[in-house]
């Protein structure tokens, strides 16, 4: 079971994915006590970044501490997830926020009973990924890619051509899985493979 909490003035998607009594949180970007109460009294196997950004991880600090849990991104989105300038908290935030002790993750990783699939696509920021969860063919996009757009790439780390691979290797999945994204609402692959513009290339 997967459910979509819109957190924040940015209005982020923190999703919370179920499976039997655990779950996994990705990217809680703000608003802890709801996704506390959303939570409720299942078992948290750990917390998923797919970007370093502050929307995406505002109430990871507080998360982990109330569940004793682990997080878990790439290496360059943990090192991002070190340095406010990169992670826009000062910007966003008002605030100096850092998360520490993250754990660096690659190719894949079984929190419990659920494996995901790790992509890297750096572009909107160093370290973005997806997450592919295939028992519910669910495919966790972050900032890279929405319903019909993509990701900005005006923010520190962020690089064009980096996402324009990134967006090509997306387009080159062999997945139909159903698109959650960072904002916005939910697509598949295969609608978006025929008409976002930034995989018509």
């Amino acid at each position: 079971m997967i459910t979509r909490i819109v957190v924040g003035p940015i209005q982020e998607n923190c999703y919370i994915v179920s499976s039997g009594s655990s779950c996994v949180i990705i990217d809680p970007g703000d608003e802890p006590k709801r996704i506390i109460e959303e939570v409720a009294q299942r078992d948290i196997k750990g917390i998923l970044i797919t970007h370093g950004h502050y929307d995406h991880i505002g109430a990871v600090n507080e998360l982990r501490d109330y569940y004793h849990t682990n997080v878990y991104a790439t290496e360059d989105a943990r090192d991002m997830m070190l340095d406010w300038d990169e992670n826009l908290s000062v910007m966003l935030g008002g605030e100096k926020y850092i998360v520490d002790g993250v754990k660096v993750i690659k190719d894949s990783i079984t929190l419990g009973e659920m494996k995901f699939e790790i992509y890297e696509t750096p572009g909107h920021a160093k370290g973005s990924c997806l997450y592919y969860y295939e028992k519910e063919n669910a495919l966790f996009t972050g900032d890279t890619l929405f319903k019909g757009g993509c990701g900005r790439v005006d923010f520190p780390t962020g690089d064009k051509f980096s996402l324009l691979k990134s967006l090509s290797r997306i387009k080159n999945l062999e997945l139909d899985a159903d698109v959650y994204p960072g904002h916005g609402p939910e697509s598949t692959l295969s609608f978006e493979k025929k008409n976002n513009p930034f995989l018509s290339f």
